[in-house]
């Protein structure tokens, strides 16, 4: 048994039992009641020393959270040799209790053994190990691979949860440490290349072709964190993820896209040609026929322009929505693309006043070269549903805070307010709309793809305002 000879309390034990950075306590080690404790002790407890002396250290302790034998455990401990310890839950008056690390070792004060206690507050200390623990748990089960690796490509893993183990395929945590980096990607180049990145900057994703240990290729979302340790190491922390089948489904949807863009290049260049053609012979026609046959001729004539409209629009839209969403944007110069149309559409339609009211901001917007397309068939649009002989069409344009509001306004029949929502519908009036259905659909198409907005309102005294808000660059 470790006995540690204490001096009389009036001597120098005091003077040292007070000074003392711990809380110090004095047990009675087979009754277990407090025989002394030191200013720290008292502090941290709350409790005066006199009506701590004589008290029971069960009584100490948080109910349900401490030892059945809290005097025992501390003989225990004490006999136990130097550095073993015991955690109690205290009581703390008027505050909230406290964790307290406990180290004790038997003495002999005035001719009579106790057990001398040093008493640390660790609630701090255990509320980090706690959520470290909670952490540690968290990246075993998360369902995406974590690692921690050197940072060299020939170099191992030093720790990775369970997902990474299935990930690559590995029979054990020891077979996955064991294997170099550089062997789990499909082509080394790309290993080297991340690394290099990783030299460049602190944090790196890629989706690069990973292997697995059995040989197995799939594609992983790879991102890593360069840091470097207090001991001056550099490591890497990283996550990886299996988009395989979103890198396969990608690649399905590029070749839907070859595809889709073969069609428009057919219906564009074929479709359109044979119409041309057709128009040009009807205009031959003009000169020789009867005057009996001028209606047909008109309606040749009618449903050529009428398919050649369509297939343009056809082209313009598959170019919409084939375009990735943001990747072909640019700033794009509003009052030259408006003012353009403007000039053309006045030109289409010589029977129709259409003109600019004020100057048309000189700003750049988030677009791309198709908004010639959304103001060409809001035109087009105002003109040919106009219940006149002699349409007018106003365009207006302001900016406001980050954004530009272009109106085209007409003096037309106006539209339903029940209706207003349904005209942007894809192809809502079908191949009997002079092509505004699907114009409609692809004005809607791209001012939502350059994250604007398109609405309708009422003109006064008649007539409706399509609202075009549009970014500015």
């Amino acid at each position: 048994m470790n006995k540690t000879p204490m001096t009389d309390p009036g001597s120098g034990y005091r003077a040292l039992f007070e000074h003392v950075s711990d809380g110090l306590l004095v047990v009675d080690p087979d009754t277990g009641v407090v025989r002394d404790a030191n200013g720290r002790f008292v502090s941290m407890i709350g409790i005066e020393r006199d009506d701590l002396t004589g008290r029971e250290v069960d009584d100490l302790l948080v109910s349900g959270r401490g030892p059945d034998d809290p005097v025992r455990e501390l003989v225990a401990a004490a006999r136990g040799g130097d550095g073993e310890t015991v955690e109690w839950r205290l009581r703390r008056r008027d505050a909230g209790p406290f964790w307290a690390e406990c180290s004790a070792s038997l003495a002999d004060l005035d001719g009579e053994e106790c057990v001398l206690t040093t008493v640390r507050d660790v609630t701090e200390r255990k509320r980090r190990r706690d959520e470290l623990g909670r952490f540690e748990e968290l990246v075993e089960h998360v369902p995406t691979g974590i690692f921690r690796a050197t940072f060299d490509p020939a170099g191992t893993f030093l720790e990775a949860n369970p997902t990474m183990v299935d990930l690559f395929d590995a029979e054990s945590k020891v077979d996955l440490l064991s294997t170099p980096i550089e062997e789990m990607y499909h082509d080394e180049d790309d290993c080297r290349a991340f690394f290099d990145a990783l030299a460049e900057q602190d944090v790196v994703t890629e989706k690069v072709e990973l292997r697995t240990l059995s040989g197995d290729r799939f594609w992983g979302l790879v991102t890593v964190c360069r840091f470097r340790s207090a001991e001056g190491e550099t490591y890497i922390d990283g996550a990886i993820k299996d988009v395989t089948e979103t890198r396969e489904y990608q690649q399905v949807l590029e070749e839907q896209n070859e595809r889709l863009e073969l069609l428009n290049r057919i219906v564009r260049h074929d479709i359109r040609n044979d119409m041309q053609l057709v128009q040009g012979m009807a205009d031959l026609l003009d000169d020789i026929s009867a005057e009996a046959g001028e209606p047909h001729l008109e309606t040749i004539r009618t449903r050529t322009e009428h398919v050649i409209e369509l297939t343009d629009l056809m082209g313009e839209l598959m170019d919409a929505l084939v375009a990735e969403s943001g990747d072909d944007l640019e700033p794009t110069n509003l009052s030259f693309v408006l003012d353009r149309e403007v000039r053309e559409a006045s030109g289409s339609y010589p029977n129709a006043t259409i003109r600019t009211r004020g100057n048309v901001p000189l700003v750049e917007v988030t677009a791309n070269d198709m908004l010639r397309s959304v103001f060409r068939n809001l035109l087009n649009n105002a003109v040919q549903h106009h219940d006149g002989d002699e349409p007018t069409v106003e365009v207006s344009a302001e900016v406001d805070d980050e954004w530009v509001l272009v109106q085209i306004a007409d003096d037309g029949p106006g539209i339903d307010p029940d209706r207003r929502e349904a005209v942007f519908g894809k192809g809502e009036k079908g191949l009997e709309s002079e092509g505004t259905g699907l114009g409609l659909y692809l004005v809607y198409t791209l001012v939502d793809h350059y994250g604007g907005a398109v609405w309708i309102e009422d003109n006064e005294p008649r007539g409706s305002v399509f609202n075009v808000r549009l970014q500015l660059a």
